[in-house]
Parts: C-alpha cells; structure tokens; sequence
C-alpha cells in the first residue's frame, strides 16, 4: 500500500504477490499443525528447499502454488485462481525487465494495481485457513463431538473464532445445508439434535443474509424428502431454529398442516409440538378436538396443554356408561394438578348433568384430588359443590 500511495505501481503488484505467497505458506504450515496430511507433504517439501537453498525447486514451488491452493487444499475457487493468475502473470512482467516498446518500460496502471490488491485481499488474504472441503469436515467433526456447546451463545462464542469468522459463502451454505439435512433425515439423538440447532442458530447470527438466502431455496426440498412417516420430525426442527417457517415453500406449509391435522394416532404423543409451534397450532386445535380417549389415555403430558385438558373435561362429561366415567376419572385424577381453574369449574358445575358420571364410584376421588390441589379457593370449591347438585361430596367451611 506504501508503494501504491507512491504512485510505485510495480512494486506495489510484486509485494501483493509475495503477500499472497507467505499467506498460502502461513494457511499451509496452519494446516499442517491441525493434522492436513497433504499440507504436511507441502510444508516438508518447503523446508527442503530452505535448507537446501535450491532456487529451481523454489521457483516451480511458487509456480505451482496457486494450483496447489486451488486442487488441493480449496483455498480459492477456480474464479479466483483465475483473477489470482493474472496477479501472478503481472507480477513477472513488474519483477523483470519488461519492456513495452522499444525503450519503454512497462508501467501498470494505479486502477490495475489496485484491482491486484483487491483480489488479494479478497480472494486470500482475509481468509482463515481452513476453507473448502477441509473447513466444513472440520466444523461438522466439531459439531459432531459430545463437547460441542448446546446454548447459543456457547455455541456462537466457539464458531467466531474458527473458519466461520470470514468464511467464503460455499463454505456456509454448505455447511448450513448439511446440519440442517443431518437434523431432518438423519439422526435421531436429540443431544445431538440440540448441538445442530445451537450451530445454525449461530451460524444465523455470524451470517444472516447467507443463512436466509440458503434455507429459502433449500429447506422446501429437504423436508420435501422427509417421508410422511417421520413428518413429526420436522416440528423439534421448526422449534429450535426459529423464524425458518418463512423460507418454506406453500405446498410443503399445506402438507405439515395436513398431516398435524390428520396426525396418526401412533403420532400423537407429537401433537403438544404442533401447538406449541404457532403455525402449526390451529391445525392442532382441531386435531385435538378429534382425540379419542385411547390416543389421550396412551400419553403421559408433562405439561398438560390447555386444549388437552378442555378434551379430557369433554370426553369425561361425555361418558356413555359408569364404566366410562370410572376408567376416565382415574386418568383425570393423574392430571388433577395439571387442570386451570376453568377445567375445575366446568367439571364442578356439569358433573351431575350426566346421571353416568354421577353415580359413577370413582367421583368422589376425582373431586378430592381436585380439592387437595387447591386450584380453585376452597369457598367457591365447596359453593360450586352444593350448588351444582354435588352437594354430598361438599365439606362445611368455616
């Protein structure tokens, strides 16, 4: 830069050449330490021609290093080995003799130097090592490890640092695509699920314009892949990494609700996904409405939804015979706590609608459970109780 604010143009395009051979040679000895065999070879290769101080073989070395950096290592893309070719073919005529004509030297242009230097910086210079192939191997290795955060901004902390810092954009689209893939098609460890989201979510951050314009044309045909058994799959993925929805084409958006709103009982342990995933929740509100006491009876809820629990009061105050009543009081006693306020009241004040949940046996230990539960005051527990036919089962209060 000295040279080019110099109006010394020559010297300026040679320094940006041997700028962009002690880079190549710095990412190579990187390489060779993080245990690149081929950078090992080149790196060995190099220190025999230093010690031997052969100048032929370092001549052919940097002849060929542009090559190297493209076939071998993926340091440059084949635009830039051809941009970076020119540098090097300029860089001979400014580094010898040459003359234009008769007497007149070559002199380059400032606009040919600076678009020398901007190739530089651009296709090499601001780089880290690992690029290509070898980077994404390694971050997905690095996904892939027990150790790899499963928080964000762990996960954010760690990726800054490595090739994500400056990467090129194949490097990130790659490696976008491959997570996400490896998330919808592949695995099935939820750890490992977890560390995929915190390094797209991450990879989001550092890179959004990339992330965004990647998953808009990739993510409609992975999931296209996903076979409709496994369709449940796709909710833990829409959770964890947030705000993709919008890349999704329409028929894929009309499928997942089709298929959450026809949910295979086999699938529907899946349904609390669905509705705690917005657009996806009117779709199982519906499908919740349809659940029949054998899909409900087979799920334990660690959290009980709220459209579950209206389900539960509908298919109890609903019961055909005392038998239903009795085997269904006993599931809404496991969920006792798990009911609102207004689950109690309507079970309070619609019991005695229905003569089968009435003289049902198991009553009475649905009302105790709710009443130990202390969801509603014990005043309007008890008022509900005596006001609503049940006054049997109702406690004086003082």
């Amino acid at each position: 830069m000295a040279s080019y604010r110099a109006g010394a143009f020559r010297s300026a395009i040679v320094a940006t050449w041997i700028a962009v051979c002690f880079d190549f040679i710095e990412k190579l000895q990187e390489l060779a330490l993080a245990g690149d065999k081929e950078a090992e070879g080149q790196v060995s290769e190099l220190e025999k021609i230093r010690s031997s101080g052969d100048v032929a073989r370092a001549l052919r070395f940097e002849r060929d290093l542009l090559v190297s950096a493209r076939d071998k290592f993926e340091l440059i893309s084949p635009l830039e080995y051809l941009d970076l070719s020119r540098l090097q073919e300029d860089r001979n005529r400014c580094a010898h003799p040459s003359l234009v004509a008769e007497g007149e030297a070559y002199n380059p242009s400032a606009e040919l130097a600076r678009l020398h230097i901007r190739s530089a910086v651009v296709s090499v210079l601001q780089h880290a090592p690992a690029q290509g192939k070898y980077a994404l191997d390694r971050l997905l290795k690095e996904v892939e490890s027990d150790y790899f955060p499963t928080k964000f901004q762990d996960a954010l902390d760690f990726l800054s640092t490595g090739p994500l810092r400056r990467p090129r954009e194949s490097l990130v689209r790659n490696l976008v695509v491959v997570l996400a893939k490896t998330f919808l098609l592949v695995t099935k460890d939820f750890k490992y699920k977890r560390r995929i989201s915190a390094a797209l979510k991450a990879t989001a951050h550092l890179h959004p314009s990339l992330f965004n314009a990647t998953l808009e044309e990739k993510l409609s045909p992975l999931v296209r892949q996903v076979a409709d058994s496994e369709l449940y799959s796709t909710f833990s993925f829409f959770q964890q990494v947030p705000d993709v929805w919008q890349f999704l084409a329409v028929d894929v958006r009309q499928k997942l609700s089709n298929y959450v709103l026809d949910m295979p009982s086999s699938h529907f342990d899946y349904v609390d996904a669905a509705l705690s995933f917005a657009p996806l929740r009117e779709a199982a509100q519906r499908r919740i409405k349809r659940a029949t006491r054998k899909e409900l009876a087979e799920i334990i809820f660690f959290d009980l939804p709220s459209e579950v629990g209206d389900r539960f009061v509908d298919i109890y105050l609903d019961s055909q015979s005392f038998d239903q009543a009795n085997s269904w009081a006993k599931h809404m006693i496991t969920h006792s706590g798990d009911f609102s306020a207004d689950h109690v009241r309507r079970i309070l004040q619609d019991a005695s609608a229905n003569g089968e949940v009435l003289g049902s046996f198991e009553l009475g230990p649905l009302i105790s459970a709710l009443r130990k539960r202390k969801i509603l005051s014990t005043h309007e527990f008890e008022t509900l109780l005596t006001n609503h036919g049940l006054e049997d089962y109702a406690e004086d209060v003082e």
